[in-house]
């Protein structure tokens, strides 16, 4: 248990330099892969960028081949290990968990990997409404064309982008996740860090990580 997270948080991003590097199951030349603090199930992992980028649209274009190639890993190895995957990210619309929008923390690219099966599109389209994404190169160029706005993006077999104008309720798409899969009380990973499961997934996937990456 990570007792003054919340006032690391506020203090500085702990993305750019993880303290709990324990939780790290793979890296690449600028990315690195990590089990989530507040799983809400087993194997729930991030991709995060090792520069301080606001968004997964957002990664430059000379890493985005790199971020694709370990994108499609992740999502293949979470779905031998665990049968589904689906993928989702906040880029700048409802990320932040404590309630100071301005946090490095919260806005900075990190692509969640969640395995279970969920449509979490059609939960999210009663609400938004969504650009259908046939590849990476869409996602970047439509990020682009919309001139860069906030964002959410989901992967559930369905690829959407959703222009985001308003105000989100906080960790948004994780608050949607936790609460369709019956846990709601889970959404907030600073209450629920969940460090047992996470020991547990580490040991499911570590030899999964070696052995394919």
């Amino acid at each position: 248990m990570i007792k003054d997270l919340e006032e690391q948080i506020i203090r500085t991003c702990r993305f750019c330099d993880p303290p709990d590097n324990e939780r790290i199951l793979y890296q690449t030349d600028n990315f690195y892969v990590m089990l989530s603090l507040g799983p809400i199930v087993e194997g729930y992992c991030l991709v995060i960028s090792k520069d301080h980028v606001s968004c997964c649209a957002g990664i430059s274009k000379d890493q985005q081949n790199e971020f694709i190639e370990l994108y499609d890993k992740v999502k293949s190895i979470l779905t031998d290990v665990y049968g589904h995957c689906i993928c989702y990210e906040h880029g700048r619309a409802g990320a932040c968990l404590i309630p100071i929008e301005g946090s490095k923390h919260c806005y900075h690219a990190h692509m969640h990997f969640v395995p279970v099966s969920l449509d979490l599109n059609r939960i999210v389209e009663l609400e938004y409404d969504p650009t259908r994404i046939q590849g990476f190169d869409n996602f970047f160029r439509i990020y682009d064309d919309c001139g860069r706005p906030p964002y959410l993006y989901i992967d559930d077999g369905e690829s959407n982008f959703y222009v985001i104008k308003e105000q989100l309720r906080r960790q948004y798409l994780r608050y949607k996740t936790a609460s369709f899969l019956g846990k709601r009380h889970l959404w907030n990973w600073i209450e629920h860090q969940g460090w047992e499961i996470i020991k547990s997934g580490f040991g499911v996937l570590s030899p999964h990580f070696r052995k394919k990456l």
